[in-house]
């Protein structure tokens, strides 16, 4: 059964719909009266319960849920693009090189070897990203929420004290960074990231003074740098800003609004950073790259934490997952409980989203945008090798996803190009999805990772070549892993398959009851089944002793999976949820 065969202008209308994967590219996203945007319900944790970190994979729609939420909720804040900070724009070249390097070898030279532990657990890196950023932030936010008040419709009815105070409070963040008075209006970046620089500079120039004076001994040099650095922190943030804090949440709260501060673009960061690398340094910038964030995500914990002077400032702060998980954290319980939300999506939200755009496209009125999907595809797929199994159509291309916006849209943007030739079928699906999985495990996936994991072009050679089946036992996937590795901390066949699953290339195929609700199943082979990948499930290890092993379906045809199994790995029925 064919479904509608659109006009040239349709066509041309639905191809632009999914043209941009990026979101910052993505007009219709930037435009309210598209009404593209889906409230999720990450999107709602957000809203509402205030947590400061969203984590999610590339392409998850990180960028996305931040664009739309600045246009949705608009009315809380004082400005309406909020103070938004790109991380790609940071210096990490001169930062690693100048601060990481230089400092650290100078450290561990005078510390002669045996001191060098008292050293590195006071001056741990991670503690010195965690009070940049602390200093950073807050003298960020001040200086932009300052600048937002004096420029605000009702700045004429601040009193001369608090309008002294906030002029007073913008020109000391800006003379810190050498801009005179007066200075032109600066974006959320552009003051973040040279105040980074300054926090890490001066905390090296006090670090080098001190080992270059004469001192008792290594408690005596520890003692000095603490102090200096708490005068530095006092004279330059702490005291100069401690009233200009207090009369902002003052003005804000009497308004009713708040300053939304959004910080985006960490997947850029650490590809354009990781890019650069060479096999000296790849553990040295993976290190200082894991500090750097450690920093992040503790400093906007304790800004967070602090309602009493920060009730005025919400943060949200994305993350990629990968990095994220990875972090060796002690609280990463209470940062998981309280302030983290995973950014995932489930079939329906991402029914939703392609609804919405395709309604969009072919101009459909409000009430027949659920069915958009269904007026161009009215069909099931039949499976190419289990002709009895077929699937709805839209399930069919989120099987051979992971559940991601970005694989979503790059799907249709080659389904739409197909269909030059004429309305959409089932062997038009079958053939897209075989030829675009291909283009997302090249360009996308591959593209994400290899940068970091060298290895990893390796390891999915070797996956390729020994004849995997769709479903194996733990044991027998380990065996196929030796003497392999992603990068020198990942070797054994343990932590390989580990990280594979946090990639999506690996899953668990589990027989559990239809009664467990954590977990979507279906009937297969008499059994209630379920599929855990890293994006339908919290779990960060799920393998254990002799448990099943499912490659994902996006992977088949690029690692040469043997299809034995009588049953469809990763079968999806709307049933499944809810």
């Amino acid at each position: 059964m064919a479904g509608l065969n659109p006009t040239p202008e349709q066509l041309r209308r639905l191809k632009d719909a999914f043209r941009e994967l990026k979101a910052e590219q993505d007009q219709h996203l930037h435009r309210i009266e598209s009404q593209t945007f889906v409230h999720t319900r990450v999107y709602r944790q957000v809203r509402d319960e205030r947590k400061c970190l969203l984590i999610g994979r590339k392409g998850a729609g990180k960028t996305a849920l931040l664009v739309g939420y600045r246009l949705e909720n608009s009315d809380d804040y004082l400005a309406e693009a909020g103070i938004d900070i790109i991380a790609d724009e940071f210096p990490l070249e001169p930062l690693f090189y100048f601060f990481y390097k230089e400092v650290y070898d100078k450290l561990n030279k005078r510390a002669g070897g045996k001191h060098n532990t008292d050293l590195a657990n006071f001056l741990d890196p991670t503690k010195v990203a965690t009070y940049a950023w602390k200093q950073s932030l807050t003298a960020s936010a001040v200086c932009m929420a300052a600048q937002q008040i004096l420029d605000a419709d009702f700045a004429d009815q601040l009193s001369a004290d608090e309008r002294k105070t906030l002029e007073e409070a913008h020109n000391h963040v800006l003379n810190l960074l050498g801009h005179p008075k007066g200075t032109r209006k600066l974006g959320g970046s552009e003051i973040l990231g040279p105040y980074l620089v300054y926090f890490f500079t001066a905390f090296t120039e006090i670090i080098e003074a001190a080992l270059d004076q004469p001192v008792a001994s290594f408690a005596a040099l520890i003692a000095k740098i603490s102090g200096q650095l708490n005068h530095m922190a006092r004279n330059n943030t702490a005291e100069a800003l401690r009233r200009p804090v207090q009369q902002i949440r003052n003005i804000l709260e009497r308004r009713g609004k708040k300053i939304l501060l959004t910080l985006d673009r960490f997947d850029d960061f650490y590809d354009e950073f990781q890019y650069r690398q060479n096999s000296e340094l790849a553990i040295e910038k993976r290190a200082f790259l894991a500090s750097l964030l450690k920093g992040l995500v503790i400093a906007a914990r304790d800004l967070q934490r602090d309602a009493t002077q920060f009730s005025w400032m919400h943060m949200i702060f994305t993350i990629p997952m990968d990095k994220f998980l990875e972090l060796q954290l002690r609280e990463r319980a209470d940062l998981e409980s309280n302030h983290v939300v995973r950014l995932e999506w489930t079939p329906k939200e991402l029914y939703e989203l392609v609804n919405r755009r395709i309604g969009m496209a072919l101009d459909l009125p409000e009430s027949e945008r659920a069915q958009a999907w269904k007026k161009l595809f009215p069909f099931d797929v039949t499976n190419g090798r289990l002709r009895e199994v077929k699937e709805d159509s839209f399930l069919y291309i989120v099987r051979h996803s992971l559940w991601n916006p970005r694989e979503i849209h790059m799907y249709l943007k080659a389904l739409f190009a197909e269909m030059d030739q004429g309305p959409a079928d089932e062997e038009m699906f079958r053939r897209v999805v075989r030829t675009e999985t291909e283009n997302i495990i090249r360009r996308e996936f591959i593209g994400q990772f290899i940068s970091e994991f060298h290895g990893l072009q390796k390891v999915l050679n070797k996956l390729g070549n020994v004849q995997l089946r769709t479903v194996l036992t733990y044991e027998g996937l380990c065996d196929r892993l030796g003497g392999l590795e992603l990068f020198d901390d990942c070797r054994t066949p343990d932590q390989i398959a580990v990280r594979l699953f946090h990639m999506g290339v690996l899953g668990v195929r589990v027989k559990a009851p239809r009664a467990d609700g954590s977990l979507a199943t279906i009937t297969q082979q008499k059994y209630e089944v379920g599929y855990r990948f890293c994006f339908n499930s919290d779990e960060n290890d799920p393998f254990s002793p002799g448990c099943e092993v499912c490659i994902h379906p996006m992977f088949f045809e690029y690692l040469n999976i043997r299809h034995e199994e009588p049953y469809v790995v990763n079968q999806m029925t709307w049933d499944m949820f809810g």
